[in-house]
């Protein structure tokens, strides 16, 4: 049989199927999944599948309940396990706000998910054919897209964990029709299809045959093609992607780093889908527009330092000196922090794990020269025992260590090019009136070491490591 052999070769092709495979297979009832039920179900014997039959009645046609129950009794006549389950996909769109096209095919997938976890499959096939993807392919164009959406609906792809497949890519809406004959399948006519309410509806039934009859007979064959040479772009220029991103992204708990000059330098097909995968990891493709990439790449090759983006989703953007971060919707830069007492000697916890630590030793037993994060300082010049620690307030002026004289404190963190969403959360340890040290950056000259000092404080400023993402 023709269609089977075509089948039989472009799953082969596309390394669709192995043998082994647990398949959940779509069965909705009409000819598309009749027929690959029964293709699969003729290559279960040589491949050795175990198929699992699922079918989602969407409450939406009276016929529907006769329909699921006729794709149960034809999943027992091949001795195939049968799971069915009942959506009322018009309270989901009311729901959802969503259309009921959106809505279907959310509750599609959930089930068919939930299905595959439930029987341990990690393949699930559609009955996609040549006409769905000509058809997806002109949406796309009429609706504005780059490559990836010319490549329209992929022969396999992944998806929370599962892969997908759609072995009937390569043949055409009639092609699937005549096998229902030769084989005297009994497929159900969804009279939805026929309507012109929904856009891919008007497509099927007004526009490509319109094109086919005034400019190219064969525009469907065309799409495909267009869709399998998209497709290879795509998966090469998506691997480019991944190796580059991995190069350059300094991922962080709230948020992902880039050097400016790194992403400056790139060319703009790799920016472009650096910065798409960067917003991917926080936002659902649904929420990602062409002129966010756009207005993210403004802000790297033509903003100034403290310049921000807001994004969709709470996500947002700002540049600092050399760096772009973008942060996630979850970062509410909540390591501010109220006044704290720190006892000499004593530890006092700030947000966010950290933790600042005060002792006193003879400068004859000092064992380790101050670092970023360990501070030394004069004890016998400082009027308290008892420190504080907060973050910076208003007219707040620092003393930096080899500095000629006092300065703001924002200024001091202008100087040090700490990004400015940062400064809140920089620890200041104050001793009365004077800042005596600013934590992990600097100290205060007044209170360093010097020839005379006999006593030292010794300030140490622990900092959890966080974890990548």
């Amino acid at each position: 049989m023709a269609q089977l052999k075509k089948v039989k070769e472009y799953i082969s092709r596309e390394g669709l199927l192995k043998k082994g495979d647990k398949v959940i297979v779509a069965v909705s009832g009409g000819p598309d999944s009749f027929a690959l039920l029964h293709i699969l179900h003729e290559l279960s014997r040589e491949l050795k599948l175990e198929l699992i039959v699922a079918h989602l009645n969407h409450s939406l046609r009276k016929e529907a309940e006769v329909e699921e129950a006729e794709v149960g009794k034809i999943a027992l006549s091949w001795s195939l396990v049968f799971e069915s389950k009942t959506v009322d996909i018009k309270r989901l769109k009311k729901q959802k706000g969503i259309s009921e096209e959106e809505a279907g095919r959310l509750a599609r997938y959930e089930f068919l998910f939930d299905t595959a976890n439930k029987y341990g499959a990690s393949k699930i096939a559609s009955g996609h054919h040549l006409d769905d993807q000509a058809e997806t392919v002109l949406l796309n164009v009429l609706r504005g897209t780059g490559v990836d959406g010319l490549a329209g609906i992929l022969p396999k792809s992944r998806r929370k964990g599962f892969t997908l497949i759609r072995p009937l890519l390569c043949l055409r809406r009639r092609e699937i029709e005549q096998y229902c004959r030769e084989n005297d399948l009994q497929p159900f006519t969804d009279s939805s299809n026929l309507e012109t309410d929904y856009t891919r509806n008007k497509l099927r039934l007004e526009l490509i045959p319109e094109l086919e009859k005034r400019f190219n007979p064969r525009l469907r064959e065309a799409l495909f093609g267009l869709a399998e040479l998209a497709a290879a772009d795509r998966h090469y220029l998506q691997r480019l992607t991944r190796e580059k991103y991995l190069e350059i992204a300094r991922p962080r708990r709230d948020s992902i780093a880039f050097r400016r000059n790194d992403l400056i330098n790139l060319p703009p097909a790799l920016k472009n889908r650096i910065l798409h995968l960067t917003l991917k990891m926080y936002l659902s493709p649904g929420q990602i527009g062409r002129h966010h990439i756009h207005q993210l790449r403004g802000l790297i090759e033509k903003g100034s330092t403290g310049d921000e983006l807001i994004l969709p989703g709470g996500v947002w953007a700002c540049l600092d000196y050399n760096n772009l971060t973008v942060y996630n919707p979850g970062y509410s830069g909540d390591l501010n922090i109220t006044e704290i007492t720190l006892e000499v000697p004593g530890q006092a916890g700030l947000p966010g794990g950290r933790k600042i630590k005060a002792g006193v030793v003879d400068i004859d037993h000092l064992s380790r020269r101050p670092g970023k994060y360990r501070a030394c300082l004069d004890y016998d010049l400082i009027p308290t025992k008892f420190l504080k620690i907060c973050s910076r307030w208003p007219g707040a002026r620092f003393y930096p260590q080899g500095s000629k004289g006092s300065k703001k404190i924002k200024d001091f963190f202008i100087d040090q090019k700490v990004p400015r969403q940062n400064r809140e959360n920089v620890p200041l340890i104050v001793a009365g009136d004077d800042i005596i040290w600013v934590a992990g950056i600097r100290i205060a000259h007044p209170y360093r070491v010097t020839d005379r000092t006999k006593r030292v404080l010794v300030l140490e400023y622990t900092v959890p490591k966080l974890p990548s993402k």
